[in-house]
């Protein structure tokens, strides 16, 4: 059929599988818990990306990185998620910006919440592309190799994207340190 590698039988698809799954399963499951909302979002997610592992078991076996593969299985399932819950999500933001945050007595979990509040801000005024790239190197440690096979582009485009999209994030940051500027100055 035009592929020099026999495709697999049921009971060595069955094996490969439950051993790529075994191996891969946690570290999928926290790629994704780290990008959802809620943990049904995420076993969702998680499910599916494992669902198209199966139905794929002979490109999963055929991988040199079965884990890189099944980031960009699961890089694309997030991605079809996300536009499917937009609104949801953006109604979500709205109305926690609205009902404000508790305050806690301890100054430095303040300072650490406000911190974490002002690199939250930073990195919501970045492109979701920006996000996802500071998101795999920061979180999941992965190298600019490893992403370039993720998101399909040369390591020198990771590079470059990582570059730039770690300076929007300073200048998000340090704009939102400023903060607003009296008299338009």
């Amino acid at each position: 059929m035009g592929t020099s590698r026999e495709p697999l039988d049921d009971g060595t698809a069955r094996v490969v599988f439950e051993e790529m799954y075994r191996a891969h399963y946690r570290q999928v499951a926290v790629y994704v818990a780290r990008r959802t909302r809620s943990t049904e979002d995420a076993d969702d997610v998680v499910a599916s990306t494992f669902l198209v592992a199966w139905r794929r078991i002979d490109d999963v076996a055929s991988a040199d990185k079965p884990l890189a593969w099944l980031y960009a299985v699961a890089y694309r399932t997030l991605l079809s998620h996300w536009r499917a819950t937009s609104k949801t999500a953006d109604l979500a933001r709205k109305a926690a910006a609205e009902s404000g945050e508790l305050f806690e007595s301890v100054e430095t979990t303040v300072e650490k919440r406000d911190t974490l509040a002002r690199v939250t801000a930073a990195m919501g005024q970045l492109s979701d592309a920006d996000q996802e790239l500071l998101r795999l190197i920061g979180w999941e440690q992965l190298t600019h190799a490893e992403i370039a096979a993720i998101l399909g582009i040369s390591r020198v485009l990771v590079r470059t994207r990582l570059h730039r999209a770690r300076r929007r994030l300073q200048e998000a940051y340090d704009r939102d340190l400023r903060g607003p500027t009296i008299g338009g100055r």
